[in-house]
């Protein structure tokens, strides 16, 4: 039989645990204001490198490049899932490692080689323990990216597509909303998808263009080195802050997704220690009134 005294401890004992769980909810709530203004910050110059890709690739003869999608047949493809190095983030962890599973089973039935890079911990334990193959690991990035991290990430990916290790790199992560909405996505990063792009542009733009083929720039302009060459030295450079706003937006994910979740579960120790409390009270209840009675039946017992 349940005592009083036991529920008092579970009571004791889960007040304990919400104190933890609030602690981390406060500590997110800070931690998403810097990592929005991360974001911010780093979206003008994402978008300014992006501009001047799209704008040049328009030219006929940047699409020549070994980085930029021809439309040629995909063999090996790369799946780089993206995950926390921590836990207690909600359903953060499980929907990235659900969509990666996706992705492996959607080119798998395509006949395709699938490889799989892995960023945080929590992904490469779970994909170790379930028998998958991890080419490469990246751990403890998901607290604070730099954007040295997603250079290293990007060259390793960019020196294994050009000599055809990859012919497909396809990234899954968490697209940041706001605080109570982060969508988990998978988004090709390799070969550059420019000509549908392209293509969004000129219909925002509404440019006509023959064979659907234009460059924004006046061609009476002189480019010193060629175009091409500048073009090839801008395009990792594009990838890198690709990568690098990734990594951010999915920082910024899962602090939102831990905050939320610690918000769930203090308001559901609300819940519990009100029940418990009022279980509490009606034991307490009984075991006085059962203490009364012994004493009153125990006085009768020595009257007599």
């Amino acid at each position: 039989m349940v005592k009083g005294r036991q529920v008092k401890e579970r009571i004791d004992s889960i007040e304990e645990t919400q104190k933890i769980s609030r602690v981390m909810k406060m500590i997110a709530s800070s931690r998403i204001k810097k990592a929005q203004q991360r974001i911010e910050e780093a979206r003008p110059f994402i978008r300014k490198v992006e501009d001047f890709i799209y704008n040049l690739g328009f030219c006929k003869e940047i699409l020549s490049d070994r980085l930029i999608d021809e439309g040629e047949v995909k063999n090996t493809v790369l799946i780089v899932g993206i995950t926390a190095d921590r836990g207690l983030c909600g359903g953060y962890n499980s929907n990235i490692i659900n969509l990666v599973k996706q992705q492996i089973k959607k080119y798998e039935s395509q006949g395709k080689k699938v490889m799989l890079d892995i960023i945080g911990t929590k992904g490469k334990n779970h994909f170790q323990y379930a028998g998958y193959k991890l080419n490469k690991v990246y751990e403890h990035l998901s607290e604070w990216p730099k954007f040295m991290d997603a250079r290293e990430i990007s060259r390793d990916l960019i020196s294994r597509y050009v000599v055809g290790d990859v012919d497909l790199v396809i990234f899954c992560y968490t697209k940041f909303i706001n605080t109570a909405i982060h969508n988990a996505k998978a988004a090709q990063m390799l070969p550059i998808p420019i000509m549908e792009r392209m293509e969004e542009r000129l219909k925002e733009d509404g440019i006509e263009t023959e064979d659907g083929l234009v460059c924004r720039y006046l061609p009476d302009f002189y480019y010193e080195p060629s175009l091409k060459e500048i073009v090839r030295s801008i395009i990792p450079e594009y990838i890198f802050t690709k990568v690098y706003g990734i990594l951010l937006t999915s920082t910024a994910s899962e602090i939102g997704a831990r905050m939320t979740a610690m918000q769930k579960a203090s308001d559901n120790s609300d819940e519990l220690i009100k029940e418990l409390t009022k279980k509490y009270h009606k034991l307490r209840q009984e075991e006085i009134t059962t203490e009364i009675v012994e004493v009153v039946s125990g006085s009768e017992n020595y009257d007599r």
